[in-house]
């Protein structure tokens, strides 16, 4: 989480980051703060004028998973429509399918993500 503080601190005051991580850490789960320490230095690369609200609302539309199969099987069963459980079904254990719609997410830039082995971690846009 130092990292949020490291990348806040080359483009704002200190007070302001000081208050802005507050304000951060009893707004939102440590899993939601973890996922913006990840992509927090793209998010300024993008826009080095970013406000503290455009953050927040990045970090509400980020979540972490174990997998690319284990994030679009959530995505889809979430809608709880038979057309959504469906396709999670189909997606299990296809890791063709599952980079296929990952692939389609990232053209129509629907998503950025960041993945290791253990983690993906994800930005709905």
């Amino acid at each position: 989480m130092n990292k949020i503080k490291q990348v806040l601190k080359k483009y704002w005051p200190s007070e302001k980051v000081n208050i802005f991580y507050e304000k951060l850490e009893t707004s939102f789960p440590v899993y939601k703060i973890e996922c913006l320490e990840i992509f927090i230095e793209d998010i300024f690369i993008q826009n080095p004028k970013v406000s503290s609200s455009d953050i927040f609302s990045y970090t509400k539309n980020m979540d972490a998973f174990l997998n690319s199969e284990e994030f679009l099987i959530d995505f889809f069963k979430s809608t709880e429509t038979f057309e959504g459980n469906l396709i999670a079904s189909k997606l299990e254990n296809n890791p063709l399918e599952v980079e296929r719609i990952i692939d389609g997410l990232l053209k129509k830039e629907k998503i950025k993500f960041k993945e290791n082995e253990n983690q993906f971690i994800v930005w709905y846009l």
